[in-house]
């Protein structure tokens, strides 16, 4: 049960960390989309203090147990005193039975009979000390089951502790693998939590821009952003292919083509072929250069700063979109070829700070772009992030 738990609990948090996107058409839809972020993010933030109270009692709980299985041997060891202490008054009462035994037998002998008869005041004294041992005996006797009944009694409670310590300790243990949980969880959530006030910013600066371009509410904000001739903006770069893996870094390489030379982006493997948009903006360019070969140029407005992807290599007929579309971060815009100078099917991707055609400077897209570190390392998803 604990492990279909964990894997439930895993798919949930693994479904929840799917990006969410703005898919808003018009600049009213928009507002409403902000309104919803909004309250997820009020919903996520409740969420997130639930877990934190339920990590707190989780972490109170195990420290209490602590303390109850301590006191549980601190009343083991009581127990196991009076245990002995009642095993030193049987040895005690059963010493005092054998005398009384030993006196018993001695009267049967004809001379000792007689001579305690000699010092009884009477027969009815003789018959009074004789009686008085029986009884002192069978009391005796009768205390010392009474104590084998107490000391069992005790045992049993002695195993009661015990199996109350071993549940406390399960409890401990089932208490510490809930707060690993808890914990992953409480993580994710931030991580959430992170994604949609992005995407409150993004909404929020969105609004504002196409508020301030004089966009009505029912109004196309792509089709109203085209007419002002502005740029959509955003607030983050995402991988351009939804799985794969870089093959080949930014700055000085050998190339089978041109010898050494700085290599002007990162080269992705085609494993998916499908190239993604990086984030929202406008197709500035589409063209052919025999070393690029089938390339497009999209422009970025990024927190108020121009930017200029360059995708290059594509396929022949793979270009899918066209000079002056908006696009955003989910729009496909191509496929990948070996075009231009290329050994094999990949996307070179390289990014412009300014404006690519009107003289924007190269960077490494590694320093916008989160990437795993390594050469080869396979992603999976265009969100997911790396250290």
């Amino acid at each position: 049960m604990k492990k279909i738990f964990k894997l439930i609990l895993v798919t949930v948090i693994l479904f929840s960390l799917l990006p969410i996107n703005i898919n808003a058409q018009t600049l009213g839809e928009l507002k409403s989309e902000y309104d919803a972020l909004e309250k997820q993010y009020s919903d996520k933030s409740s969420e997130i203090q639930y877990t934190e109270e339920q990590i707190n009692d989780a972490k109170n709980r195990i420290e209490s147990i602590y303390v109850e299985v301590a006191e549980a041997e601190e009343e083991i060891q009581e127990i196991t005193n009076k245990i002995a202490k009642l095993n030193e008054q049987i040895s005690e009462k059963d010493g005092q039975i054998k005398e009384l035994m030993k006196f018993l037998q001695v009267t049967r002998g004809e001379s000792t009979y007689l001579e305690y008869i000699f010092k009884a005041k009477s027969i009815t004294d003789f018959i009074y000390r004789i009686t008085v041992t029986q009884q002192l005996s069978k009391y005796n006797t009768n205390l010392i089951n009474e104590m084998h009944k107490m000391i069992e009694e005790n045992n049993k409670n002695i195993d009661n502790l015990h199996q109350k310590q071993a549940d406390l300790k399960d409890l401990q243990v089932e208490l510490s693998e809930k707060l690993v949980v808890l914990r992953s969880q409480k993580e994710s959530l931030h991580e959430e939590s992170m994604s949609i006030q992005e995407e409150i910013e993004t909404a929020k600066s969105m609004i504002e821009t196409y508020s301030n371009l004089g966009c009505d509410d029912d109004e196309d904000i792509y089709v109203c952003a085209n007419k002002y001739n502005q740029l959509p903006p955003g607030t983050k770069f995402y991988r351009p292919v939804k799985e794969s893996s870089v093959t080949d870094e930014y700055g000085w390489r050998i190339c089978p083509f041109h010898g050494p030379e700085i290599h002007s982006g990162i080269d992705i493997s085609g494993w998916d072929t499908t190239i993604y948009a990086i984030s929202d903006g406008k197709v500035a360019y589409t063209g052919y250069n025999g070393s690029m070969g089938n390339y497009i140029v999209i422009d970025h407005n990024i927190n108020g700063e121009n930017y200029s992807s360059v995708y290059m290599h594509i396929d022949w007929g793979g270009i899918f979109v066209s000079e002056g579309q908006i696009v955003n971060k989910d729009t496909v815009i191509a496929r990948m070829g070996t075009t231009g100078s290329s050994t094999g099917t990949h996307l070179h991707l390289s990014l412009y700070v300014g404006l690519y055609l009107r003289g924007g400077y190269l960077v490494n897209p590694r320093d916008y772009i989160n990437f795993p570190s390594s050469m080869y390392t396979y992603w999976y998803d265009r969100t997911s992030y790396y250290q």
